[in-house]
């Protein structure tokens, strides 16, 4: 940092305050501006599954969905996006309620979402079993989603809400803030069912006594069970309708709000309610009443609104006080008179409920959207305090969805628009629905682990580049990934659908939770088969690289046309004995021990009367004369592409059942899950049909598989790859062995380098490679760095460069530390202490710059992925926000998004250590220049840093950010250290040669070049 001359002192001006507070102020504002700016401004450029985007929200809503309630729900969350709400939406469904379909319009409506399983999740971690998780797929739901939700702050809505304000006001109102709870009063019914159904017991005294069903609750409730003390009924209790038997209902819950921070035996409470005394009690039509008797029967505090139920709808013609329709509720808090919410399912859905729980017709009918608008409700019932009412139960002149003698308020004009906005966003959804057509083809890719996913993406966007632009199905199996990283592949593409494989048959039975692991593996492929709903499939293995569109290849085939599969085959190793070469005893059909293999036993032991089949009278030509079948090979088929038309296939997807539940546990017949679809058409005695060409090798670190198309002329269809182990795009494959019937000599020896049996991969192929390889290594949150001969000399340039200001610093240090020579101690440096520190901070920066590469090389860690080129056309389309609202949500969420992993915070760090060093050497300078105007271009360099280094923040494609600070931190380390100093030291010189000789008398000049030469 900054020197002293030595014992000859200069004619040095007074430091410059004013001049070096300017210098430092606009260091500060430029970072501090930068980074606030592009984190606010900057979108990204595709989702990342590393992290949620959501995952920090401790605030947001929650709203239960189904199928049939996608198009109100979706129409919701834009509503609430319209009124600028920016919070976490978390929509909870239970055992698989939301088809891949519904997950698809979701996600494509808003980011800013999460879906989750909570039932699923409940009976994987033991909380429920599966039988008591299905009684939650009604109302129930919602107060299981509260109880399991991470948010602390939560409001629950329903999906039929018909907003008018932003409910995130509920959060500032004081009774929540004083509770932690607003709940919302239900209309005043007066009939005896419910929390007014009657009762008779007999008391203490032997006397015999009526009472309703909340009376009964409150006398019966085990507060000892959650560690309270038996307590009277609190204040609300005892004066309300329902304890007074003057109403049935209590509480509306189409808006619960709730501070889950505190009162946590509520619950605990809650919970049992839901679980047990439902099932004891009619107490709640639904789930309503539970959210305040918990607070209630836990003796925790809560809040209701200070208003009456509203209703949505028309005045009685006999009657214009007195409106009848939908519940409506007022803003909670005294002095405000405006609506909230309706809570009006039928004013908005496009379906007809045909039941009182979750039953709908979906069919869709636009003509319907004209008659909503018409019908929409023309009055609110009036403001008012909660009451008894007068009219009793039934009741036909006055049903209970009337507010009898309650007061009329008109719809406003913006009411009324915000309903019609609602339906007609409610219906572009329903139509999108209703114009999505059954997908009866497509590619299916089985994902069984983390780095599996970012795979997936990779494979996704290889199709869509080799020209496949059909359905992908992303397979997994009973949530073993989180929702955020599932919820990535649907807004990626727009053909791309989400499938639990594993969930639709542990709810039929077919499966049970025990057997989960069973397929959360690679069983996972033929299991994904069994459960598809496309009868044209092709199968494909996240780890190969296609060549082709394998669907084009494949469906278009004569051998496709005629046994309705292609397989290809495996590498064959004759001396090997395990699989389906593996020695086995079994007894044969006449009771006979025969000694044999592994596939032998599972020919011969097969159950075919299962399956109404005759036994293994004939094998198929195709089994015979494999090499399998003569003890040629451990295994036959190459997993990592097949396909299958299962229109012509129920009975060997039955027999595949067979074969992946059961059979494999019985003889260890195949490596993973390949051998089982052939196994299953030949046990099936169905044809079927391998490629007559047998798998061929590419070269590289160990050879890897690679099939060619089964047509006479094809080129190569797919190479199974393990780029996990490529240590630079330099080091991909170069050579494929030329095709060769199966039955030849199978092995690696036509890669060796005078073999003619290879032949060069074609420019494209290569560069397929390429792409993937460099596609996965960008999927990765530590950069795996792939190396390119056409960038070596960049990346010598960048390497001498900081191994250049490296060593320049160590020296420095070095000499202030340990140097006690006559030269150096005539020269009184500043801070030699403060000086050394700074330099090693900074000598270690370029020292990471060269090793940490490396390191991430070697160690690719969590993964994460990005989005893919521009995706086909999609066959639906929802109404998207606008940029503005987008933004709005945009803002806060980006300011989280700078430092995502331990890269950016690391560079984070050390950008601050370099600006403030370098900053801090700019005000000394100031300080000790005799002509500050000297130092304006090194002051020039540190600013203009300042600016543009908090940009690279910012960059999503890691790579190139990885290489852009590694340039920027090179090339400005180097030109301050080393090259202002060294062409400063160069025009001083210049200007006494050729312009004055005699300044080398002058004291000024001969300081700063002192200073200049001191500083290099």
């Amino acid at each position: 940092m900054g020197l002293e001359a030595g014992r000859r002192k200069a004619s040095v001006r007074r430091p410059l305050p004013l001049l070096q507070a300017i210098v430092f102020v606009l260091v500060i504002t430029c970072v501090v501006v930068n980074y606030a700016y592009f984190s606010t401004r900057v979108e990204p450029l595709g989702p990342r599954i590393a992290l949620s985007k959501t995952q920090h929200a401790m605030r947001g809503f929650v709203v239960p969905m189904f199928d049939a309630m996608i198009p109100i729900g979706v129409s919701l969350i834009q509503e609430l996006r319209r009124y600028g709400n920016n919070d976490v939406i978390q929509v909870y469904h239970c055992l698989g309620e939301l088809s891949p379909l519904s997950m698809q319009l979701l996600h494509r409506a808003d980011d800013f979402i999460e879906v989750i399983d909570v039932c699923h999740e409940y009976v994987t971690q033991g909380n429920l079993t599966l039988e008591q998780a299905k009684d939650f797929r009604n109302f129930y739901i919602k107060p299981l989603a509260l109880i399991h939700t991470r948010l602390e702050d939560v409001i629950l809505l329903d999906a039929d809400d018909i907003l008018f304000s932003d409910p995130a006001a509920l959060w500032d109102v004081p009774a929540y803030k004083a509770t932690g709870t607003i709940f919302f009063y239900d209309r005043e019914i007066n009939e005896n069912s419910y929390l007014n159904g009657k009762h008779r017991w007999t008391n203490d005294a032997g006397v015999d006594v009526e009472e309703n069903t909340l009376q009964e609750m409150v006398r019966m409730f085990e507060s000892e069970r959650f560690g309270l003390r038996r307590n009277q009924p609190s204040d609300h209790v005892r004066n309300s309708l329902p304890f007074n038997s003057q109403g049935a209902h209590e509480q509306d819950s189409s808006v619960v709000v709730v501070d889950k921070r505190r009162h946590h035996i509520a619950m605990d409470v809650l919970w049992f309610l839901i679980t047990a005394w439902r099932y004891r009690f009619t107490y709640s039509w639904g789930d309503k009443e539970n959210f305040w008797l918990a607070y209630e029967l836990s003796q925790s505090p809560y809040s209701f609104s200070p208003h009456g139920t509203s209703a949505a709808g028309g005045r009685q013609g006999h009657d214009v006080q007195t409106v009848c329709g939908d519940i409506a509720h007022f803003f909670p808090l005294d002095g405000r008179d405006d609506i909230l919410h309706i809570n009006g399912n039928k004013l908005i859905n496009p379906y007809t409920k045909i039941d009182a729980v979750n039953g709908y017709d979906h069919s869709f009918q636009a003509s319907k959207l004209t008659d909503l608008v018409a019908n929409l409700p023309g009055y609110f019932a009036g403001l008012r305090r909660r009451g008894p009412t007068p009219i009793m139960q039934p009741n036909s002149s006055c049903p209970q969805e009337c507010m009898y003698q309650r007061g009329a308020i008109a719809v406003t004009n913006a009411q009324r628009q915000s309903m019609v906005q609602r339906i007609s966003d409610t219906f572009e959804v329903a139509a999108a629905v209703d114009r999505h057509v059954v997908v009866q083809q497509g590619v299916v890719l089985p994902i069984v682990t983390d780095a599996d996913a970012a795979r997936a993406v990779s494979s996704i966007n290889q199709l869509r580049r080799v020209g496949y632009q059909g359905w992908v199905q992303v397979y997994h199996c009973a949530g073993n990934f989180p929702s955020h990283v599932l919820q990535t592949f649907v807004r990626i593409d727009a053909y791309v659908q989400v499938v639990d494989a594993c969930q639709g048959f542990i709810l039929n039975g077919n499966l049970t939770m025990d057997q989960i692991p069973d397929f959360q593996n690679s069983y996972l492929a033929p299991l994904a088969l069994i459960h598809t709903s496309m009868s044209h499939v092709v199968v494909l293995n996240v780890h190969a690289v296609v060549l082709q569109d394998p669907t084009a290849v494949l469906w278009s085939d004569v051998l496709y046309s005629e046994t309705g599969t292609v397989f290809f085959h495996d590498h064959h190793d004759a001396t090997s004995k395990s699989f389906l070469n593996h020695p086995a005893t079994y007894i044969d059909e006449r009771g006979r021990s025969v000694a044999g293999t592994a596939l032998e036993a599972v020919v011969h032991t097969f159950n075919y009367s299962k399956f109404n089949l005759d036994g293994p009278r004939t094998l198929s030509p195709s089994l015979k004369a494999s090499r399998a079948w003569n003890h040629q090979s451990a295994s036959r088929q190459d997993g990592s592409l097949f396909a299958v038309d299962k229109s012509r296939a129920d009975k060997a997807m039955q027999v595949l059942w067979e074969l992946i539940t059961t059979t494999r546990f019985q003889h260890g017949y195949s490596k993973g899950a390949k051998e089982n679809v052939w196994l299953a058409y030949e046990l099936s005695q169905l044809p079927y049909a391998f490629s007559k060409f047998g798998a061929s090798y590419v070269d590289g670190a160990s050879p890897w598989t690679a099939q060619y198309g089964p047509a006479k002329d094809d080129e190569l269809l797919v190479v199974m790859t393990a780029l996990s182990d490529v240590a630079s795009i330099d080091d991909l494959p170069a050579n494929v062995c030329r095709r060769r019937l199966e039955g030849t000599t199978d092995d690696a020896t036509c890669l060796d380098q005078h073999n003619e049996g290879a032949q060069r991969l074609t420019s494209s192929q290569v560069q397929a490679l390429q792409v993937r390889a460099v596609s996965e290594a960008v999927a990765a949150v530590v950069p795996k760095v792939t190396h390119d001969k056409r960038n070596l000399a960049l990346r010598v340039v960048v390497g001498t460069l900081h191994v250049a200001t490296t060593v320049y610093l160590v020296v420095w240090v070095l000499i202030m530390l340990f140097s006690s020579g006559p030269n150096v101690v005539t020269a009184k440096f500043y801070q030699p202490k403060v000086t050394a520190a700074g330099y090693t901070m900074i000598s270690l920066m370029h020292v990471g710059a060269l090793v940490v590469p490396n390191l991430c090389h070697r160690k690719p860690a969590v993964t994460s992925l990005w989005k893919p080129l521009q995706p086909p056309p999609p066959p639906v389309t929802v109404r998207r926000l606008s940029s503005k609202t987008q933004s709005r949500i945009i803002v806060r969420q980006l300011s989280k998004r700078a430092a995502t992993d331990w890269f950016d915070h690391v560079f984070i760090v050390f950008n601050f250590i370099v600006i403030l060093c370098q900053g801090r050497q700019a005000y000394e300078m100031l300080s000790t220049m005799v002509d500050p105007t000297k130092v304006v271009s090194y002051a020039a360099i540190v600013l203009l840093y300042s600016v543009l280094s908090p940009c690279l923040v910012f960059i999503n494609n890691i790579q190139t950010k990885y290489t852009l600070v590694c340039y920027a931190d090179a090339l400005f380390s180097f030109t301050l250290s080393c090259g202002h100093p060294m062409f400063s030291v160069a025009i001083q010189a210049l200007e006494l040669i050729v312009v004055n000789p005699n300044l080398v008398r002058d004291n000024r000049w001969a300081t700063e070049t002192l200073l200049f030469a001191r500083l290099f």
